[in-house]
């Protein structure tokens, strides 16, 4: 079985898509191979990849509350890592999501909503794991980023104070990642490689990506 990563946040618009297909990218180049189901309704992900010229990803959607488990259990027989993006509201297909999940990425921009929304997936999150009585690892990643900012300080305090566990590696707030949705590119070298690559490598020590490609890329 390939790991099960699940990007959520109740909050919208705070970089979930983005995510997704800028992990699904940069770990088709270091040699995974990835599966992305769209589990969000409004299928942003899934709009990208129409876009996309040959990213050598398996796209898949499905956002039906009752079939998220066994499809993402299913994609992660055939991969290296399977990840879900999902929608940007606490629906059950998200939640379901949880409990497939070998890993959760809660993303969070600069602001006071982002982190009350992070605290409301982590509990969801929690909820889950008591339900299937396992721990369900999360890590928030801090989303569009300029870690100099007085908004970033402040978030980062919030999410001090909340015990929410991060990410070292941000996202950082770059004209690139925004085109990306328009263009159908996403980058995996230079600047954002490395920052993506660096990314990869946390979510390796967590254990949430196998240390080496087992399977080759599409």
């Amino acid at each position: 079985m390939g790991q099960v990563v699940v990007v959520a946040s109740s909050k919208g618009g705070c970089g979930k898509s983005l995510l997704c297909t800028a992990l699904a990218v940069n770990l088709i180049r270091r040699g995974y191979a990835v599966t992305v189901t769209d589990g969000d309704p409004n299928q942003t992900f899934t709009a990208w990849f129409k876009l996309a010229e040959n990213p050598g990803i398996e796209a898949s959607s499905c956002v039906s509350e009752d079939e998220i488990v066994g499809h993402l259990l299913a994609k992660a027989e055939n991969c290296d890592v399977a990840i879900c993006d999902t929608g940007g509201w606490m629906n059950q297909t998200t939640v379901f999501s949880f409990g497939a999940a070998d890993m959760v990425l809660v993303p969070v921009m600069p602001d006071r909503g982002s982190v009350l929304e992070a605290r409301r997936t982590a509990r969801k999150i929690e909820s889950v794991g008591e339900i299937a009585r396992r721990e369900i690892p999360y890590r928030i990643v801090l989303s569009r980023w300029t870690p100099k900012g007085l908004l970033e300080r402040a978030t980062l305090s919030d999410l001090t104070a909340a015990n929410l566990p991060h990410l070292t590696q941000h996202i950082p707030n770059l004209t690139a990642f925004a085109k990306a949705g328009f263009s159908g590119e996403m980058p995996s070298t230079g600047f954002i490689g490395h920052v993506l690559s660096q990314l990869i490598d946390e979510l390796v020590g967590l254990g949430a990506v196998p240390p080496k490609a087992k399977r080759s890329a599409a």
